[in-house]
């Protein structure tokens, strides 16, 4: 790991192995009034505007030696630095899962996932990460070691506090433990895609699946070049046995759902019936490895766009927005790829485009800014080239947020330590 950030790098590496470490490396930090950048699995450091200053890099993947799972409460007391992939493994000998499944959970580690508030491909059914932290330790940019919440669901002492570091990005506090709750793993899940050539007609049946009552795990609609190429992929692979109406298609929608076989099975139907009446224009039930190996895939494939931005808004307006954004790009700008992922019946989407040189790509966030705000949505641009930071704030929260965000900064993290210039308003 290089622990390069917007291309920059550190002087100096660091890599403490417990919360004491922890609070001692950052007080001799503070002292030096160096700037520190943590770390976890590096998976979304790639999110935030580029450091104002960097001096240490704070290497958190060695935190990983302490996993207390209350298998009774359903609860899970973990150090910062384990990965999710492990965490997944250790909670399913007892039959027991998190509440969200972030992207490259290989890599992924709980801490960088909290302070990253990371997507959830289980947000149609659990919502996000912040809803299911019972507690965290925090270690301020002084040294202080601080603690909200506890180990048990009914202890929610210190609940607004501990809600405040979930996606703050580090630069408030460095987690160094999170106390979870947990779910039941489901007896079983099964996968429905079905295809489309038109995006008017995926769209329908994107609404009519976020209005039903089946018991849906995750739920995404891609669309565009990116998708368009990834069908054709799977249509060739060993994913899908069938090609009907692959060649024409450019949307391809998922719908996991749990339960029992017969529940499988009912809901199983009642969507593929959807898939003829919308119509799609083709459709498969996918089980076992071969449903995960999908899933895993398709995220692969459209997570490495040059330009992406996840926009916020109410769940019918992203179907306007990506109609509206097809429609007005492809004549603006031409060879330009748009790709997107709709989150079915939350209410989020990402945009990946390439295609795009540094310039075009500052003109599109605008563009695309300025539509999804007509609509009273937000936009945090994921990945951009390096010189649009120069010009943009990527978490476009509002101004009137502006002076509280900062009061908190100067609050936790008065001489500008953690993580400086990194968050929104360049705090």
């Amino acid at each position: 790991m290089s622990f390069e950030v917007d291309g920059l790098l550190p002087r100096d590496v660091v890599r403490p192995t417990d919360a004491t470490e922890v609070a001692t490396v950052l007080a001799d930090l503070h002292s030096q009034s160096s700037a520190v950048v943590p770390w976890g699995g590096g998976t979304r450091m790639g999110v935030g505007n580029s450091p104002g200053r960097y001096d240490t890099a704070l290497d958190l993947t060695r935190l990983s030696n302490n996993i207390e799972h209350i298998a009774g409460d359903m609860t899970v007391v973990c150090d910062a630095g384990v990965r999710i992939g492990d965490l997944v493994e250790l909670l399913s000998e007892n039959n027991q899962r998190l509440p969200f499944a972030v992207p490259r959970p290989g890599l992924a580690t709980i801490g960088g996932s909290v302070a990253s508030n990371a997507p959830s491909l289980l947000r149609p059914r659990f919502g996000g990460i912040r809803d299911w932290i019972i507690g965290l330790h925090v270690v301020l940019a002084d040294g202080t070691s601080t603690k909200s919440g506890g180990r048990v669901v009914k202890n929610v002492q210190g609940y607004d506090l501990h809600r405040l570091h979930t996606g703050a990005f580090g630069t408030l506090g460095v987690i160094t433990s999170v106390a979870l709750k947990l779910v039941p793993l489901p007896e079983r899940t099964r996968t429905v895609a079905m295809w489309f050539d038109r995006f008017g007609a995926a769209a329908d049946a994107a609404s009519e699946i976020g209005q039903t009552e089946l018991v849906i795990e995750s739920a995404r609609l891609y669309s565009g070049a990116r998708s368009a190429g990834a069908i054709r992929e799977l249509a060739a692979s060993r994913y899908m046995d069938t090609d009907q109406g692959i060649d024409a298609a450019s949307h391809l929608m998922l719908i996991k759902v749990s339960g029992s076989i017969a529940a499988l099975n009912r809901q199983s139907e009642d969507l593929i019936g959807l898939a003829g009446t919308v119509p799609a224009t083709g459709y498969e039930s996918l089980d076992g490895v071969t449903e995960a190996d999908l899933w895993e895939y398709m995220e692969e494939s459209v997570d490495n766009a040059k330009l992406s931005l996840r926009i916020s808004t109410k769940a019918l307006d992203g179907f306007h927005l990506v109609d509206r954004f097809n429609r007005s790009f492809d004549r603006q700008h031409g060879t330009v790829d748009v790709s997107s992922v709709i989150d079915v019946g939350y209410g989020s989407l990402t945009l990946n485009v390439d295609g795009l040189d540094d310039d075009a790509s500052l003109v599109f966030i605008h563009e695309a800014t300025s539509q999804v705000q007509e609509l009273g949505g937000s936009v945090l641009i994921e990945r951009c080239p390096i010189s649009a930071k120069k010009s943009v704030d990527v978490f476009g929260i509002d101004v009137s947020a502006a002076q509280i965000m900062k009061n908190m900064k100067h609050q936790f993290d008065p001489d500008q330590v953690l993580n400086p210039g990194r968050f929104a308003f360049r705090i």
